[in-house]
């Protein structure tokens, strides 16, 4: 098409976007510190160090997951409680409560 943005623009203005969204996902991740959630495993990290879940508020391919520290034998699509405890840049990281 005519008259394209240069592509030194549109990497400009990428980087910009995307650094805005990393600043709204850590504020949105930061509310659920501390706070507990019930969580359906997908599956378990190439180390098994984590399960991979999501609550019901996220969905595959838009949000982040919860990774679940490996301390019981779980199940996919097993339903587990588990606090939050910490999180990355689009995910968070959590603990089972039993």
């Amino acid at each position: 098409m005519p008259n394209q943005v240069h592509p030194q623009t549109k990497k400009s203005r990428y980087h910009e976007v995307m650094s805005l969204q990393q600043e709204i996902s850590k504020e949105n991740l930061q509310e659920k510190l501390g706070k507990k959630y019930e969580v359906m495993i997908e599956g378990i990290t190439k180390n098994e160090k984590y399960y991979v879940g999501r609550s019901y508020m996220d969905t595959p391919e838009i949000d982040g997951v919860i990774y679940i520290q490996n301390t019981k034998r779980l199940q996919t699509g097993e339903f587990v409680t588990c606090k939050i405890t910490d999180m990355k840049e689009y995910d968070l990281v959590g603990e089972l409560i039993d």
